[in-house]
């Protein structure tokens, strides 16, 4: 059966064209960079037949590429950008014109770089919905993952649903949260929570597979209409893919507006081919997921790529198309990898049973539970497979709510396979996890992505379909620094707390920064400078109960670049008072964000305050002109300023906000 399935697969793409490999179709990016002066180089591996390199720069969070800041010839394989800061992080795409005889086509890559990027201390608020039926039964494993995500720099939001809960009134409690909690980035499913099904799509192109398909990005999409009445399609061979108006099954192909939050599920619900029960899969999930960030996993970074299809060249209308699914791979493992460290393989699931590789891509011609020259299901049960992040493409297994489904499959391995996702149609893009962005970014990165935002487009226009989905933890990073151990927090009447650690294991961690917050999950306000020492006085603030966070940091060197890698936080509390005098001293802001940096249209400054404040911001020109000013009244906790700056000229400018006695200066670029 599994020959025929792979068999349709392929005739409906229309003349294998064996000139051109994946890999052809990648401009695989790496970047060198230096201090002082500050720049960054671009290196990638040689394309044959290339007649052009455009290399484009814009920020993280811009939509925009605009005009190409070089034009290279085929005999260029490196790019210096010598108009970079230290401390700020630059995304490039590098566009390659192909040729090869009569056959064109453009290659692309990615690759998010800095000289040295500052630390992420705070993520947002991350929404946790767990099926009831672990509530009991996976308490211990599921509040450790709230410790982890909280010190990774999340603040939590939970809610226990019966996994009967109507996905609308899941969605309903999303959207109460974003409404009324700041900065809410991201919504992650623990267990069987209500699937949603939405559209008339087969983005694996089988007539009997046209319906509705799993949509879990619905819950990211908090402004959308999402509707229920005009689609009526009944040819689907699948029950579940039926979708007729007023049965609960959505109508949108594509999300009706860009989505908000990021969102993935950890879901083992109805996989027999283990032997484990769903509870025990779900206690095996938590604890790998768990030794991944406490980093006590061997962990070898590099990658494996399992190609089963090839190019395949569609013509239409006297024009060549050309599908390239493992070039999903290609891209996104050298910035994080390097091109070195890749190998393509013809034997993925062996290959992962004796050796370890941190991302592996596999394709080939599917059915639900397996695809062609990779395995099935059954080889994720009998085989270990050392892999942390997996990509897998083939037919009909993209859709996962099925029984034994291969999607699924990876995260049930008894070895560390901890996230999966369906990658060639359309492409996914993971070069932001190079300078510690968590994989539920890049996620959302390539969901939202129109096809012209990063390249190239699926040829079939598949570009924010709804069935684009994440299994597993969405918080997850490509590193993880051992953390620091046996916090303990001694109260000081009168004279707040004083904290002691044992170092981090890690002989490469340079410093340590303390953070607390009124409740366990909330949100942690920095309160030190990088510390040296493994101790800290925290003499000002509010009495009363304090939870009290220690993270470690070190400088990450990785082919992208270098960025401060901070480690999950350790914790204690401590019942605390403070003199009166000291607590009159902190109406100021402890720590200062300037977001994104470099940008093009919006500014975002994050003031984060210990206590309610007035401050004032100014924005200031390279000669000190003021350009922007503004007052604002500081809440404790987390404050955002938002700035449209698209209409000031391109160059540096720097950020000063004054607070009681204090001023606090950032630099940032326009571009």
């Amino acid at each position: 059966m599994k020959y025929l399935y792979a068999l349709c697969f392929t005739l409906l793409l229309v003349n294998v064209s064996r000139a051109q490999t994946c890999e052809d179709f990648a401009v695989e990016l790496s970047a060198t960079v230096q201090a002082s002066p500050a720049s960054i180089t671009l290196h990638w591996h040689p394309l044959a037949d290339t007649t052009t390199y455009n290399i484009y720069r814009k920020s993280k969070t811009s939509l925009i590429w605009g005009s190409p800041i070089a034009m290279l010839t085929t005999v260029d394989s490196t790019y210096t950008d010598n108009s970079v800061i230290a401390d700020s992080a630059y995304e490039y795409q590098v566009l390659g014109g192909h040729h090869s005889r009569s056959l064109n086509w453009e290659a692309a890559g990615y690759i998010y770089a800095a000289v040295q990027s500052p630390a992420i201390h705070t993520r947002g608020a991350l929404i946790l919905v767990v099926d009831s039926a672990f509530t009991d039964s996976c308490a211990a494993g599921i509040h450790r993952l709230m410790k982890d995500v909280s010190g990774d720099g999340w603040q939590l939001v939970r809610h226990d649903v019966a996994r009967t809960l109507p996905d609308t009134a899941v969605k309903a409690l999303i959207k109460n949260d974003y409404a009324t909690i700041p900065n809410v980035k991201a919504v992650m499913i623990i267990g069987h929570v209500a699937v949603p099904y939405s559209g008339d799509l087969n983005p694996d192109g089988h007539p009997d597979h046209l319906g509705a398909w799993p949509a879990d990005i619905y819950y990211a999409d908090m402004t959308g209409t999402w509707t229920d009445d005009s689609v009526n399609d009944v040819s689907a061979g699948y029950a579940a893919n039926i979708n007729i108006p007023g049965d609960g099954k959505w109508d949108q192909t594509t999300i009706p507006n860009l989505t908000q939050l990021q969102v993935a599920r950890v879901d083992f619900y109805d996989m027999p081919g283990f032997a484990a029960s769903e509870v025990q899969l779900m206690r095996s999930y938590l604890n790998k997921d768990h030794m991944y960030k406490m980093d006590s996993l061997v962990v070898r970074h590099r990658g494996i790529i399992s190609d089963n299809f090839g190019v395949f060249s569609v013509p239409d209308a006297g024009i060549t198309y050309y599908e390239a699914f493992a070039s999903s791979a290609w891209r996104s493992f050298a910035p994080l990898l390097s091109r070195d460290s890749v190998a393509a393989t013809s034997a993925m699931i062996p290959n992962l049973d004796t050796a370890s590789y941190q991302w592996s891509y596999g394709c080939g011609g599917g059915w639900f539970s397996g695809a062609g020259g990779i395995g099935a299901t059954g080889d994720f049960a009998t085989h270990q497979v050392n892999g942390i992040f997996t990509m897998l493409f083939g037919s009909y297994f993209g859709d996962w709510n099925v029984a034994d489904n291969f999607l699924r499959a990876p995260l049930c391995s008894s070895n560390p396979g901890l996230t999966c996702c369906w990658s060639g149609r359309p492409y996914w893009f993971f070069h932001h996890m190079a300078l510690g962005e968590n994989i539920g970014f890049s996620a959302w990165c390539s969901q939202n992505n129109d096809g012209n935002l990063y390249a190239p487009g699926n040829i079939y226009g598949i570009q924010q379909w709804v069935h684009v989905a994440l299994m597993g933890d969405l918080t997850l990073r490509t590193e993880y620094v051992q953390p620091a151990t046996n916090l303990t927090v001694a109260s000081v009447p009168l004279h707040g707390a004083i904290l002691n650690w044992i170092a981090s294991a890690d002989t490469a961690v340079h410093g340590y920064y303390v953070y607390k917050s009124a409740t366990e999950f909330g949100s942690y306000l920095r309160v030190s400078g990088l510390l040296s020492a493994t101790t800290y006085h925290d003499t000002v603030g509010t009495d009363g109960l304090q939870y009290y966070m220690v993270r470690p940091v070190k400088v990450q060197s990785t082919p992208s670049g270098v960025y401060n890698n901070l480690g999950i936080g350790s914790t204690d509390t401590a019942t605390v008072t403070y003199t009166p005098e000291s607590i009159t001293r902190i109406a100021e802001p402890v720590h200062i964000e300037v977001y994104p940096n470099p940008s093009s249209d919006v500014l975002n400054i994050s003031l984060t305050a210990t206590a309610p404040a007035a401050a004032t911001c100014n924005i200031m020109s390279i000669t000190g002109a003021h350009v922007i000013s503004a007052k604002k009244e500081l809440r404790q906790g987390n404050n955002i300023l938002t700035f449209n700056i698209a209409v000031l000229p391109a160059g540096v400018y720097t950020v000063e906000v004054t607070t009681g006695g204090s001023t606090a200066v950032r630099k940032w670029v326009k571009m």
